[in-house]
This record gives C-alpha cells, structure tokens and sequence, in this order.
C-alpha cells in the first residue's frame, strides 16, 4: 500500500485554514487591501517566472498585463459581457498573442530575446495612449463594473484572488512536478543536451510563453475590475523591473520564490513610506545586500541554512534518542513512491542490468532488437554529404553506411570533420548537401529532437551533462521521450504517466548499476570525477533505450583503467543490439573493439574497413597513425 507523508499536507491545511480567516483577523481595510496586492503580485511573479525556467528572461510582460486588463475594460464597459466571459476573454486573448511573439522571438536567445520583449512592451504602450478610439488614450477606460453586485469592499476580492493564487500555484507545482517540469528543467540545464534525448526545447519555450502569458492576462482582468479603472501608467516599465525583482529575490525557477519575493516586495515599500526621503535609497541598499549575500534568492538560501541545520543537530538528536530508549536510533528513509520500484530494486542481478531497456516497448516506442531488424543490416546510409561553414569544407562528398548491431569507428586527425558529421547525423549541425537516411527514412530535414526520437542518440566530444543536478536526476531528466508529454496526462496523472513514473525510476537504477555509479547516485553532477561525469553522459544516453549510439571520443581524458572499463561497457551495449558509432583518438581502444573503421582527413574519406586493413594502410599512417602508432597498435 501507498505510504503517504501526512506532515506536508497539514501544514498546507493549516495554512490555508489561517489565509481564510485573514479578513477576520485583520482590523483595517488597508492591510486587506495589501493582502489583495500581494495576492496580484504572486500571479504574476510565478507567471513570470514560467519563462525563466526555461532559462528566458523577458521584460514585457507589463504589455500582457495591460492587454488583460484593457481586454477585460473594454468588453465589459463597451460591450457589457458578463464578468466571466471578459475574464476568460483575457486570458485567451493574451495567450493567442503570446503564442504569436513566442513564434517571432523564442528562436532569438540571450540579449536579443530581452530586447524583443522591450520593444513589444513599449510598442503596445505606444497603442494604447494613440488608439484613443478603442483604449480612450491617456484619460483610460473608466467605470470597469465590479465582477458582481455582491463584490462591496475589499472581502470578495479576497478571496476571488485568493482562490486564483490557489489554483495557479496548485497547477504549477502538478507541471513542475511531471514530464513538463522536467523537460523545462533539463532546458535550463542543458538546452543541447536535452535536444539530443529528445526533447523539444522549442515546444516547451512556445508552452512556457502560453501558459505565462494567459496567467498575466488572467491578472490584468482582475486588476481592470478591483481598480474599476485602466490607463497607460499601468504600462510603466518600472511594475516590469519590480516583477522581475520578486522572482530573483525571492529564488527563480522555484515555486514558493516568486511567492516570497511579490510578499516581501509589497510590503517593504509600503514600510518604506515612512522615510519617504531615503526610501528609494534604503530599497537600493536591501536589494544590492541581497544579491551579495543571497544570489540564488531568499529561498534557496533559506533552505540551504535549513539543511546545515539539519545536518548539525540529527547526530545529536539521534543520540539522544537512543539515550533515552536504549535503543540505536536513526531517521527515516524517503519511501518510494510505488511498491512496483522497492520490489524491483531488491530483486535487481547488477550483471543484468539494463536488460529491461532492451526488451521494453513503452507507449508504443520502438525497443532496439536485434531479431526486429534481422535481415536489414543496414540501419544508416550517408551518401554524398557536404557540410561547408563559409568557405571551410569540413565534410565533402563522403559517403559510407553503417551496419545494425556493429560498432563502426570514425577516426582521423583533429579537423578531420568527425565531430562535424556526428552533428549532421544527429541534426544538431548543418547539412549543405547530401542525404542521410536512417532505416530509409531520410533525417536531413528532421530536428535533433526528432532524431532522438528515432533512436539515434549521441555523447558529446567536451562532456555533457546537466550539471546543477544530481546524478540520478540527470539519468530522470533523460527519460522525458518515454513519458506522455500532453498537458492534461501530467496534470491529472493518468495511468499512463503513472506508470512511466515507475519505469523511470528503475531504468534509472538499473544505469546506475550497469555504470557502477550507484555511490553518486545522490553526487551533483559537476562535483563528480571526470572520469564519472562521462560515464554519467553515456547513462544519460542510455536512459533513452537508444537503437543507435554516437560517441564522441568517450574515453577522452580518461586513465587506462577507466578506458578498460569503457571498453567492456560499449561492448556490453552492443551485445544488447545497439549499433555504436564511435569517434575516437585512443587506438588501442579503437582497434580492439571496432568492427569497421572509417577514417577521414580535410573532410575527405581516405580508407575504410577492418581494422588489420586500416592499421596496414599507406595513407592512414601517414596522414593520421604514423609508423610507430600503427606498429603499437598491431601488439
């Protein structure tokens, strides 16, 4: 039976319990109605900070707060709709534009997706006060009718916002907790990786910029009806800079941060008011105090403090406790959350582990078999490839194929163009001319996303992970291709995410015990040895039950021990029916596992075949082995 750790939900009740009886609590209007301004801004920090845990930073979104609020007024003062449809109508509306400036910038990064959102910002302010016809100009829109009759002073909109703060928060701690979550975390980690398993960064951008956009829309509304008044001053870029200060303040990319942060950043000025002379500068001061003593925001820091804490006072309270039973004592374990995972992990033999990544068909997801493609051996064909960067020919005219179930070499010297056509291959580069087709089907004009969809999975040549996570969570992060994706399965839990959940969970395990890192399980990516963050790379990897996989040079950096170990692991995948392509400059290890080499030079292919016919060969060992490698490699 399904353990349930009760402590968090009566907390959450109690609190709750507390916020319902506020306006009862509360002797002056003026501290409900602070109430109601921190319940705004809550909305819109948490719907701002959707976009940064994609790792985008936008400063228009006064523009989608306006759009809301002028769409509420103007169809409710102009065109008397009822308060429910002008309030919805925001939200829509504002997600329909936010959908178009998300097609329009989410492909721009870094600065220029910030200016972008500047400019749409003032271009709607400009809107606004011009298209006096429609918005009224500077005077604004006027007499915005309460949502009911029944909405006289400041308790209805207490709890109106209240139940909105409630149902957005509840909604966003479902998606940060289900495929989406993890997809958009894997997104701020580590974009190019996350494309590489599979996930569509962009679709995850376009959904960050909808869902944040419709929340601000759905808050502009309300602002329209609880001010009954809506003018261009709403549009000022100062409410754009104060929104993005609660999210950072208070910690971005958490829930309760940007909660934190539009609490604490609504009252302090409002205490400010007193020393009316020196508020901006005693602002200034606990802002500049805070990035220096608290960068990652209140409640990261917060927590870390907490886990000090923790970490000093349980030895001294599990002594005490024993002192007074007689009996060792020691803290609860987490529990697992479904009985399917504890079972499997007793019963799970190390050397077979991972067998369940070969013999699985999730959701309808091809397994690699080698019995599947009996009688394909060919699974890639590259015929004719050209990739130019200017007038650099990195690839020209190469054409080769790769067999199923071999593991096919491509070496040469650094400039050669390996990296180059791993790229192309797996569409995370360029492709100026040729063709390449994988089981026939032709991946030029395919995203690196679509790529790993198909089973075609690469390492990268600098290692690669996600770096700010532990090293279970990056094998977790890796398995979004084998989850549902749609909104609604991670939101309601269906039976299907449910039982991905599990899956997830043990594939994990099972990495971890093939790549014997079950010791870092809990390790942050960054903090592991070098050697480990590319055996973590390769699990990355794995978690997506690759058909294909491209490393490129995997035993880079590594001593000879850790190579002897490499070897016996990519030998282990391919008796599992993955085919391996493999760049790398260590010979021996190339030589003592490949099937077939290619060996390129300028971009050019200059041999290929077995590996005796390549160590023999006049051109290979004057272009890249030498005499005294290609002899070294012969013993």
């Amino acid at each position: 039976m399904k353990r349930t750790n009760l402590l968090p939900i009566l907390v959450i009740v109690a609190f709750l319990a507390v916020l319902l009886a506020l306006p009862n609590l509360l002797s002056n209007e003026y501290y409900l109605r602070l109430a109601i301004m921190s319940g705004l801004f809550i909305l819109l920090a948490s719907a701002h900070n959707i976009l940064m845990k994609v790792g985008q930073l936008s400063l228009g979104p006064v523009a989608f707060y306006g759009l809301g609020a002028y769409v509420s007024a103007i169809l409710s003062v102009r065109y008397h709709t009822p308060f429910l449809l002008a309030f919805l109508a925001a939200g829509v509306i504002t997600a329909a534009v936010g959908w178009v400036i998300g097609k329009l910038t989410l492909k721009l990064r870094t600065a220029y997706f910030v200016l972008v959102t500047i400019g749409f910002a003032e271009f709607f302010r400009l809107v606004a006060i011009n298209w006096t016809d429609m918005t009224n100009g500077p005077m604004g829109i006027t007499a915005v009718p309460a949502p009911a009759s029944w909405f006289v002073g400041y308790r209805p909109y207490y709890y109106f916002i209240l139940l909105l703060v409630v149902l957005v928060l509840a909604a966003l701690y479902r998606i940060e907790h289900s495929t989406i979550g993890r997809a958009m975390h894997a997104i701020r980690e580590n974009e190019t990786l996350g494309r590489s398993v599979g996930i569509d960064s962009y679709r995850y951008m376009m959904f960050a910029a909808v869902l944040s956009s419709f929340i601000i829309g759905l808050s502009g509304s309300f602002y329209a009806h609880f001010f009954q008044f809506v003018g261009p001053e709403l549009l000022s870029f100062d409410l754009t800079i104060a929104i993005v200060i609660m999210v950072i303040a208070g910690g971005r990319s958490t829930l309760a941060g940007p909660v934190i942060g539009a609490i604490l950043f609504t009252i302090i000025p409002e205490l400010l008011r007193a020393a009316s002379s020196y508020r901006m500068v005693i602002y200034g001061a606990l802002l500049v105090l805070l990035m220096l003593f608290m960068p990652d925001g209140i409640l990261p820091a917060v927590m870390t403090l907490l886990r000090r804490i923790i970490a000093l006072v349980s030895p001294a309270l599990q002594r005490l406790a024993t002192s007074l039973t007689g009996k060792p004592f020691a803290l609860p374990q987490p529990v697992e959350s479904a009985p399917a995972l504890a079972n499997a992990a007793a019963t799970m033999d190390a050397p077979r582990a991972l067998t369940s990544l070969t013999s699985k068909d999730d959701g309808g997801l091809t397994a690699p078999n080698k019995d599947k493609l009996e009688g394909q051996k060919e699974l890639i064909r590259v015929e004719d490839l050209s990739v130019h960067f200017g007038g650099i020919h990195a690839v020209e005219r190469l054409s080769f194929s790769v067999e199923q179930g071999e593991i096919f070499a491509i070496i040469g010297p650094n400039g050669a163009g390996k990296t180059t056509l791993l790229n192309a291959i797996t569409r995370l580069g360029p492709i100026t001319s040729g063709t390449i087709t994988f089981q026939g089907e032709t991946l030029n004009s395919l995203q690196a996303h679509d790529v790993a969809r198909r089973r075609l999975v690469r390492t990268f040549q600098h290692t690669s992970v996600f770096p700010h996570v532990t090293t279970n969570r990056n094998l977790v992060l890796a398995h979004n291709l084998r989850e549902p994706a749609g909104l609604l399965p991670n939101l309601l839990r269906t039976r299907h995410y449910r039982a991905s959940e599990v899956d997830c969970r043990i594939r994990a395990k099972e990495v971890l015990a093939f790549l014997k890192l079950e010791h870092h399980a809990d390790t942050q990516a960054n903090s592991l040895p070098y050697g480990n963050q590319r055996l973590l790379e390769l699990g990355i990897a794995m978690m997506t039950n690759p058909s294909v996989l491209l490393l490129d040079e995997p035993a880079a950096g590594m001593n000879s021990t850790e190579v002897e170990m490499l070897m016996d692991l990519i030998l282990s995948i391919r008796d599992m029916g993955v085919t391996v392509i493999l760049v790398e400059h260590d010979m021996k290890l190339v030589m003592g596992i490949s099937e077939r080499i290619l060996v390129l030079n300028y971009g050019k292919r200059i041999a290929m075949g077995h590996p005796d016919e390549i160590r023999q060969n006049e051109d290979v060992i004057t272009a890249y082995l030498g005499r005294r490698a290609a002899d070294a490699t012969a013993n």
